[in-house]
């Protein structure tokens, strides 16, 4: 566990993370991480509430209503093409009383809009059916930095004349998909229910909860701390460091929406601003310097070759 000297998958990544979390005292990873999906979204109020009842289920598999699996194929692909899907498997399910997280854990930038819709759907006709109060909320975890607002995807359906653009939002592209398939889904409740964080989030929630059992000091803490500190080595090692980051809902950061949002610096005028008579300041133009002598510029930087062991295929 934790050791994976050739890289670790996105499955192994999931598979350590919430594996930890599933046998580990529920106090010690599950509670803080509930409280850091509450302090990025704070108006979806998920609290850690009879937690003793949460159940951590670890690539479930649904079957999929027989009216929807010839539907279940990303919308680019040709009927002709399509296979009809029987069973789903979303990376985690997360349930309580009153509230379900589904996650998609992805190791990369890349966003698969169409899962997320799909395991939308399947929580929707699931955990949130007709009498049931449950809530269900749909996770996104991925390697970014911001949220992912954009599905990337183009597809039409030309008999119910729906399009589908690749600057949709996540939760447009959902509530298309189900147009698609002959289900009607309200804008604001999908967006409500579609959550994002980064697997960074993730590596600082390590060294937080790594830092709180070492201070407790007793036996049970130091034998969680050595799992967590196998854990937080291999987050490290990912580059998924406790470096600061983008807020899921903060209306102070940059909206990938409004480009308006994002400041500007000039640097040099305007041309057509100056006349001919105006000389330009020299120090307002960009310019390359080059690091001449290489040698002498590490030297002065103290750099000397150092011995590294590397570990190769077969343990040499």
């Amino acid at each position: 566990m934790f050791r994976h000297p050739w890289g670790i998958n996105e499955d192994e990544l999931t598979g350590d993370f919430f594996g930890l979390m599933k046998y580990l005292p529920i106090d010690v990873l599950l509670v803080p991480f509930i409280n850091l999906i509450r302090s990025l979204y704070p108006d979806r109020k998920i609290l850690a509430q009879a937690i003793d009842s949460a159940e951590i289920l670890l690539w479930p598999e649904y079957q999929i209503p027989k009216e929807w699996r010839d539907q279940f194929n990303h919308p680019n692909i040709p009927a002709e093409r399509r296979r009809s899907k029987y069973y789903i498997v979303p990376d985690v399910v997360i349930s309580f009383n009153d509230y379900t997280l589904v996650v998609e854990a992805e190791k990369s930038h890349f966003v698969e809009a169409e899962q997320l819709f799909q395991q939308y759907m399947m929580g929707k006709r699931l955990f949130s059916a007709a009498g049931n109060d449950r809530k269900l909320f749909n996770i996104l975890i991925n390697t970014d930095q911001m949220p992912s607002y954009f599905c990337g995807v183009k597809a039409q359906d030309s008999r119910k004349g729906i399009s589908i653009l690749p600057d949709d939002s996540i939760p447009q592209y959902i509530v298309k998909r189900a147009e698609m398939l002959g289900e009607t889904c309200d804008i604001d409740e999908v967006a409500y229910s579609y959550l994002w964080m980064s697997w960074h989030h993730v590596g600082r929630l390590a060294e937080e909860v790594l830092e709180m059992q070492r201070g407790l000091g007793n036996e049970i803490s130091k034998l969680n701390a050595r799992f967590l500190a196998g854990f937080k080595e291999m987050m490290d090692k990912e580059g998924f460091y406790p470096t600061p980051l983008f807020r899921a809902n903060d209306p102070n950061e940059v909206s990938g929406e409004d480009c308006g949002s994002i400041p500007t610096l000039e640097v040099l005028p305007d041309w057509r601003d100056c006349s001919k008579d105006e000389e330009l300041e020299p120090s307002l133009i960009p310019a390359f310097r080059h690091f001449g002598n290489l040698a002498s510029w590490l030297a002065q930087l103290s750099i000397c070759p150092e011995t590294v062991e590397v570990v190769v295929k077969g343990g040499q």
